[in-house]
């Protein structure tokens, strides 16, 4: 783990690669980046130091900024990635050292995240809905470079958070027989998504992040930041993880806002149930590798058997 000074000082080489000398920088907060606003002059910007506990190779985290260009470029309020003195996306520091961290520059978003879905009006649902599918619409036209490079949301995906869970969860006073009913119902479930048909207007680029936590309200619009994990997926499944913190009429708001720019997939109805389950499990799978999330984990066991039980129930 890097120190603070370590980061501000990593940080400030690091903006020497984009020409910007004494800047103003003020840490953020940040899962798996390190994170700083910069200000200098009349500008802002974010900087990400993709530090030891990052998910991507310089490869990945190209492709993602490859697609923000292209969705900035699409004039939707997206980060726009900024180039360094070399023209490269992607910056490493201390340069030539074995063990570089990578930096990424990007343009501030002005907004404030809401504390909760719950601080949203069904205005503000309504057009995030919207915003979900242009992201979507420009997905589907997006054409993938060659060695383009992001993770894919698939089988071995779900599988693995499956056995993460499930293995985590043995280990607690949960009833095994309802530990090991939840398994197979979720093993089915994986089974069924893997034989669906994967079409141009059901599966591409998604955001993967899609909730309030990663909203920003400015001046009564919308936006959205923090791709850091899109990867490839189906469009379904980004709806069931934006739907996820959501109650049934905030759903009926995002939905709204959704069909005004594509319409839902004709089955809607029969896999909802499926991909809101698949939306659980990789939420749970993802947070029960920390340990201090485990009670939390244990507390919503409960209410995801109950999911994959209704998802079974739709499919068969």
């Amino acid at each position: 783990m890097i120190d603070d000074k370590t980061c501000l000082n990593l940080a400030i080489e690091a903006l020497r690669n984009y020409g910007i000398e004494n800047p103003q920088i003020k840490r953020l907060g940040g899962a798996s980046n390190t994170n700083f606003k910069v200000d200098i002059d009349d500008k802002s910007y974010v900087l990400r130091l993709h530090t030891s506990n990052a998910r991507h190779d310089r490869d990945a985290i190209s492709s993602e900024l490859f697609w923000l260009k292209s969705l900035h470029n699409a004039s939707l309020v997206v980060p726009k990635p900024i180039v360094n003195l070399k023209g490269e996306l992607v910056t490493s520091v201390p340069a030539d050292s074995e063990k570089e961290t990578l930096c990424t520059l990007m343009q501030w978003i002005e907004g404030k995240i809401p504390p909760t879905i719950d601080a949203m009006t069904n205005e503000q649902l309504v057009q995030t809905g919207s915003l979900m599918a242009q992201l979507h619409i420009h997905s589907q036209q997006f054409k993938i470079p060659t060695n383009y490079k992001r993770h894919t949301f698939d089988t071995p995906h779900f599988s693995g958070r499956l056995e993460v869970l499930y293995t985590a969860l043995s280990n607690t006073e949960l009833d095994k027989s309802e530990l090991n009913n939840f398994k197979s119902n979720a093993s089915r479930i994986i089974n069924y998504y893997t034989q669906l048909e994967r079409k141009q207007d059901t599966f591409g680029l998604i955001h993967a992040d899609f909730h309030s936590g990663n909203y920003l309200l400015h001046n009564d619009k919308v936006h959205i930041i923090d791709f850091d994990l899109c990867g490839f997926g189906f469009y379904f499944y980004d709806l069931a993880l934006a739907l996820m913190e959501q109650n049934i009429t905030q759903r009926e708001a995002f939905l709204q806002g959704y069909e005004k720019i594509k319409p839902l997939p004709a089955n809607y109805t029969k896999l909802k149930h499926l991909f809101l389950s698949l939306a659980y499990l990789d939420n749970l799978g993802f947070l029960v590798a920390n340990q201090e999330e485990l009670p939390f984990v244990i507390g919503e066991f409960p209410f995801v058997v109950e999911a994959f039980r209704h998802a079974v129930e739709n499919i068969t």
